[in-house]
């Protein structure tokens, strides 16, 4: 039986330049339709289709895009009763321009995003940490971290703290975007805080080296000492993402165990990450083995990396590997 998580983030409306239509004008255009997007989101929805129990927490607008935005969660089987609605608010925006060679350039207008205001009211922040008491895991990423305020952030650590006390559970995706944060020192102290209040890791190779640096040359040997550092600041289970070369899982007192990648040939790579830890924590949520639940979290992202966008059709999904 699943336990039921809930999942604290930020999702945002998403738009791309046709380029296609620049390859014959000279200037692109607005491809048809719009989307949506966010790290936490992907997880969720993910983690829905697998079957498990996901509220989405975030804040939206009271506007018509945020109405449909949520339908289209609910479709997708995300609770959506801790979602907070904005007055004369709207979701956060942003655009992809691709260019010639398929690399990839986003553009953000977040800054009056509702969902960085989620917990800057005490009383608001109070009666949603109330309703997080129901569940039994708690998942945000370091994303989430980045948009709220110092104040906001030092109150969700507070209630993590209390709420690990009478035993919930915090999962962390080290999700590291430097321009989102104002200083890396006051950004090691935040995810060091929150590391120390971690149940289940969920960092990747490449942020944890571009954020706390390494004086390792080589990356196996980093790795090892990424672990360490973790469990030191007290984290239960670690499953370190590697990127193609898989990733290193280790529970507190064990050595790491690499459980190596589904090898295929990437068509895009958007929410790999994302896709991994929902394959992942539908699993281990489930009851399975650390090293079971990483192999379902590489098959979840192997597919999804052979589609293009950050959500294929429920059709690509693939069954579940039969335990060991």
């Amino acid at each position: 039986m699943h336990e039921r998580i809930a999942i604290i983030g930020e999702c945002m409306l998403e738009m791309n330049l046709d380029s296609d239509y620049r390859n014959h004008h000279d200037e692109p255009r607005l491809a048809a339709g719009l989307s949506f997007g966010g790290d936490t989101l992907n997880t969720a929805l993910y983690m829905s289709r697998l079957g498990a129990e996901v509220d989405y927490v975030t804040a939206l607008g009271n506007d018509h895009l945020s109405d449909w935005m949520i339908r289209q969660w609910k479709a997708e089987g995300i609770g959506c009763d801790l979602v907070m609605r904005v007055e004369n608010s709207t979701p956060g925006l942003y655009l992809i321009e691709t260019d010639d060679s398929g690399e990839r350039t986003f553009h953000y207008w977040r800054d009056r995003s509702p969902a960085r205001r989620l917990l800057d009211n005490a009383s608001v922040a109070h009666e949603l940490f109330e309703k997080l008491r129901e569940v039994q895991a708690i998942y945000l990423s370091g994303i989430s971290l980045a948009i709220f305020s110092p104040y906001a952030r030092e109150c969700l650590f507070n209630f993590l703290a209390e709420y690990r006390r009478t035993g919930g559970k915090v999962i962390f995706d080290g999700n590291y975007r430097p321009r989102l944060w104002g200083s890396e020192t006051l950004t090691r102290i935040a995810y060091e805080k929150v590391y120390s209040l971690t149940d289940i890791a969920l960092p990747t190779l490449e942020d944890e080296l571009a954020l706390f640096g390494s004086e390792a040359d080589d990356d196996s040997v980093a790795a090892d000492k990424i672990i360490e550092r973790l469990q030191h600041w007290g984290v239960a289970e670690v499953v370190l993402k590697m990127g193609a070369d898989g990733c290193l899982v280790a529970a507190r007192n064990s050595d790491p165990k690499l459980i190596p990648s589904h090898q295929v040939t990437p068509v895009d790579t958007t929410a790999a990450g994302d896709s991994f830890n929902a394959g992942f924590l539908a699993s281990k949520l489930a009851g399975d083995s650390l090293e079971q639940a990483a192999v379902e979290g590489h098959q979840l992202a192997a597919a999804v990396i052979q589609h293009r966008g950050a959500i294929i059709p429920r059709t690509a999904m693939p069954a579940r590997e039969a335990s060991n």
